[in-house]
């Protein structure tokens, strides 16, 4: 029997906890446990490759962008397949315009992110001896503008960048597009790099408030912090209606063969739907 989508719910109502039974309690606990772990690694990885070196310099700027990018892509093959390893509210919030999640899921995984944030940042700093990270202790792998941006600047690029990915994230789940398989961690690394290099250098390209929130919670640094959650909650929240409303809408269906072995997010859905415990 070919694969029919079930009728969108409305996203603000809770569908992903009613009929609550054991199994579905679990699932929506793993799913929650699964984006706390996945943010705690993005920011353990990302954030040591902060770290001065032993001549008291810090590492070059491609390598700081590709740990967090392959920190990313981590994320994704681990636990892709159990959440869709958003490990990003923004990503989230996009999910939410596509219908695909509710308010409340929005939530749920937004506490756990952030909460993931902190307990990974929090691990590296008790790692890392203080001495290692030089004077910049108090704001260590703490997003920052440059002086020479407005807030307002700064703002409109977080927008930009996180719009991009947020397009990225939409197409990797669209059912018409064949090009997904075994490579969503690849693609999803290659484009954060693709990010990163250029708008890290002036406002840290966050692209993520909870990869902000972590540091920024732990530290107590909250200069800027708004920019790195109206900036990437808008740009991606804009680009999924945009995608979902003139690319996904007025494209032809097409069919596509999943892979048994899933690791992209749709494949995940399309396992949750036939089965009958969609949360």
């Amino acid at each position: 029997m070919p694969f029919q989508k079930d009728p969108p719910n409305s996203v603000f109502e809770p569908h992903e906890f009613k009929n609550l039974n054991t199994k579905k309690v679990w699932l929506l606990l793993a799913k929650g446990l699964a984006e706390l772990c996945g943010t705690a690694i993005l920011l353990s990885i990302g954030c040591m490759s902060l770290i001065s070196n032993s001549a008291g310099g810090v590492q070059d700027h491609l390598s700081v962008v590709i740990s967090f990018s392959f920190a990313i892509a981590t994320s994704i093959i681990i636990f892709g397949h159990i959440s869709g390893s958003h490990i990003n509210p923004a990503l989230t919030a996009a999910d939410v315009v596509r219908g695909e999640k509710s308010i409340f899921m929005f939530i749920y995984y937004t506490v756990m992110q952030c909460f993931g944030a902190f307990v990974g940042y929090s691990i590296l700093r008790v790692l890392v001896p203080n001495e290692v990270l030089g004077e910049k202790e108090a704001g260590f792998c703490c997003n920052a503008v440059d002086p020479r941006m407005s807030t307002a600047q700064a703002v409109g690029v977080e927008m930009l960048i996180t719009g991009i990915l947020s397009l990225v994230f939409c197409a990797v789940q669209d059912t018409k597009n064949p090009d997904v398989g075994q490579t969503v961690a690849i693609k999803f690394g290659v484009v954060c790099v693709a990010l990163l290099v250029p708008a890290a250098h002036f406002i840290g390209s966050s692209m993520n408030p909870a990869r902000s929130f972590g540091p920024a919670l732990f530290s107590r640094n909250w200069k800027d912090h708004w920019v790195y959650w109206i900036g990437p909650m808008s740009g991606a929240m804009i680009a999924a209606y945009v995608y979902t409303h003139l690319f996904a809408r007025h494209h032809p269906s097409k069919s596509r063969s999943v892979s048994r072995q899933p690791s992209a997010r749709i494949t995940l859905q399309h396992q949750q739907n036939h089965s009958g415990d969609e949360v």
